[in-house]
């Protein structure tokens, strides 16, 4: 009979463990140190205190305040800050020090933005804004295309303020017969007029080629869609790798493993009825024309805004939205207001219109 190899057991030093449990603790210690008694009391009143809910409001995920819930239940009240280190999720540095500082500095939402907000990541925005990018960003374009055209609106975060608003027709080489090397092509051209930023918002396009209306499977409608969606897709992509481009240097692709280079998202997607909704230019299921309620807008934004509650629009670019065709102009207006409803919403989390959108029972 063969015998069963037996395995070798290895004694790892105790050292090995300590020094793994020193490192951890380590970045912990100097974390608790940066606050002070009174803040380290307040801490550790408001989590004891507060349930799931209320714990919610503060900067820290829905799984954690789940963890420390748990960690409650079973252990009792935290006696001391360092505690929170043996909590599942509280492992990092940033972690920690998001809880810490936000109950500190009384960071927290109200009870209906955290409502809505949790909509906003969930079903509203695809992928989630993530609090530090929200935060980093200076500048963030709106492209808004149809089969025919691209609109785009580019606004500088720090004062709210419109600079840069376009609409452009699209030209198909070969309408009849688009390979995709010529939707490529068109692809690239829109791309590059496309002013650089930090992020882009697009409008969230349906996942059915089917065309609406009493004839969904209409050959026509369904060659149409496709094609509109193997141009936005190649839109996307291109705009996600020109980010990439501008934060490494063509040296550091050549000197790196290109395998470890990580996507980061900068093409988010808003719901299509958002807008609509919050402006009210869709009427049950039909959309009606979005320049009457833009020309309206235009007409009360005439200062600028401290307090972020509006966009500041330059005299030029009023003029240059007025002086369009019916067709751009409702491109041009469509874009715009989805540009503002994501700032609103996502950038400056504007109450009045959260709490607009929270009246709305089709949305929430």
């Amino acid at each position: 009979m063969l015998g069963v190899p037996r395995l070798k057991s290895v004694a790892l030093p105790l050292s090995h463990f300590y020094g793994l449990y020193a490192s951890s603790s380590r970045w912990y210690s100097e974390s608790v140190v940066k606050y002070s008694e009174v803040d380290q009391k307040k801490i550790l009143e408001v989590i004891n205190k507060s349930d799931i809910e209320t714990l919610s409001r503060y900067d820290v995920t829905k799984g954690r305040v789940k963890n420390i819930s748990k960690w409650k239940q079973t252990y009792g009240p935290i006696k001391s800050v360092s505690d929170i280190e043996t909590i599942d999720g509280f492992n990092q540095k940033k972690e920690v020090e998001k809880l810490f500082d936000s109950i500190v500095n009384d960071k927290v939402s109200s009870e209906k933005e955290t409502r809505v907000l949790k909509h906003i990541k969930g079903q509203i925005l695809k992928p989630p804004l993530a609090e530090n990018t929200r935060q980093a960003v200076s500048s963030i374009l709106t492209v808004y295309v149809t089969i025919n055209s691209v609109s785009w609106a580019l606004i500088e975060k720090s004062q709210y303020k419109l600079l840069d608003w376009q609409y452009h027709g699209i030209e198909y080489t070969n309408n009849k017969n688009s390979q995709l090397g010529d939707i490529l092509e068109v692809a690239w051209n829109i791309t590059n007029k496309l002013p650089s930023t930090d992020i882009y918002v697009m409008k969230g396009e349906a996942t059915s080629l089917r065309a609406s209306g009493s004839d969904p499977n209409n050959p026509k409608m369904l060659g149409i869609n496709l094609q509109k969606a193997q141009m936005i897709s190649m839109i996307v992509a291109l705009l996600s790798a020109r980010n990439i481009h501008q934060e490494n240097s063509y040296e550091e692709h050549n000197n790196s493993n290109i395998d470890n280079i990580k996507m980061k998202h900068t093409v988010y997607f808003l719901r299509p009825s958002l807008p609509f909704r919050l402006y009210g230019t869709l009427i049950g299921k039909e959309q009606v024309t979005s320049d009457q309620t833009v020309e309206m807008l235009l007409q009360n934004l005439n200062s600028r805004s401290p307090d972020h509650t509006h966009v500041y629009v330059p005299d030029k670019l009023k003029a240059l939205f007025r002086a369009q065709r019916d067709l751009p102009k409702d491109m041009m207006a469509q874009c715009l207001l989805f540009s503002l409803t994501f700032m609103d919403l996502c950038i400056y989390k504007n109450k009045e219109k959260i709490d607009k959108m929270l009246s709305e029972k089709s949305i929430i």
